[in-house]
């Protein structure tokens, strides 16, 4: 989505007439952030993506997994609260126990190579209006 939101941006060349619209705006920061969101991609919680103090991937690094769908306890872990409101991290448990973590893995890209968007959790949870 930041991809083509910076390639909106510069088509439209907003950075050459948006100081003429607002002073309240810079816009070399806004293309600063974009572009780090563009080029962002997370690398996965064993190699140091997400939040850096998380307990899930503290607990995962720990005992050594790839991710908490490999863990016996993940039906019941309660650090999962959050993910399992949000992600509906349940569903995929249960769809990697059928058909295998790689399949499932194919699943997620197909999904998101046909514009899945798993966004509107969060909006719910969140608030679809909120400002920072």
């Amino acid at each position: 989505m930041a991809e083509e939101l910076r390639r909106f941006v510069q088509a439209y060349r907003y950075g050459e007439w948006i100081q003429y619209i607002t002073e309240d705006f810079e816009f070399g920061n806004f293309m600063k952030g974009l572009n780090w969101f563009a080029n962002s991609g997370c690398k996965g919680c064993l190699q140091g993506g997400g939040m850096p103090a998380c307990e899930v991937r503290t607990c995962c690094k720990g005992k050594g997994l790839k991710n908490c769908y490999f863990c016996g306890g993940f039906a019941r872990c309660e650090k999962l609260g959050y993910q399992k409101a949000t992600y509906e991290i349940n569903e995929s448990y249960d769809r990697i126990r059928q058909i295998g973590y790689e399949n499932w893995l194919k699943e997620q890209n197909e999904k998101a190579s046909k514009g899945f968007d798993n966004i509107h959790f969060l909006e719910e949870e969140n608030g679809k209006n909120q400002e920072y």
